[in-house]
């Protein structure tokens, strides 16, 4: 595995093997990469699994995630602001008032995940799985839903008017206004 900065920035580039990986280290360099501190590395990782993880607020902000597991993970108030997240699994985790905006989640599944008050506004969703998701209270301004799957979702408290769900599976969605 590694970690690099894409040809947009002068970073340098990681390498961290599977084995010696620390989330929270990497964390910590992407701040400093945020913050355009020295040593700063921005987080890019592939293929790992951080299933069952407890961490408050972690910031993945602008970072690029592919095929990642976060299954079951506790993220209260995650940012995942301008990520690009692919081909990853937030199934069943906790992610009460994470911050998707503008994210790039394609193919990324968060089945049965508790979204409550997260912001996916103006976040590409497509092809997200959000079967039986807990998206009480989310805000989905301007996002795009092509092929989303929100079936059984608990949509409540989201103002799906002003939403294009064009192409998105909504069959046993909870909504507070049919649709």
């Amino acid at each position: 595995m590694e970690r690099t900065g894409d040809s947009h920035d002068n970073h340098k580039t990681a390498p961290y093997s599977a084995e010696g990986f620390r989330l929270t280290n990497a964390l910590s360099r992407h701040l400093s990469w945020l913050f355009g501190e020295p040593g700063g590395t921005r987080i890019n990782i592939s293929k790992m699994s951080f299933a069952d993880l407890e961490l408050p607020n972690p910031v993945f902000t602008k970072s690029v995630l592919l095929e990642i597991g976060f299954q079951q993970c506790r993220l209260p108030g995650a940012s995942f602001q301008d990520a690009t997240v692919t081909d990853s699994s937030f199934e069943d985790a906790a992610l009460p008032g994470a911050n998707f905006v503008r994210a790039y989640l394609v193919r990324t599944s968060f089945r049965g995940a508790n979204l409550e008050g997260a912001d996916f506004s103006k976040a590409d969703l497509q092809g997200v799985d959000f079967r039986g998701a807990n998206l009480r209270g989310a805000k989905f301004a301007g996002a795009s839903m092509m092929h989303a799957d929100f079936r059984e979702a608990d949509l409540r408290g989201v103002n799906t008017s002003a939403l294009n769900f064009t192409g998105a599976k909504m069959a046993g969605a909870i909504r507070d206004v049919p649709m």
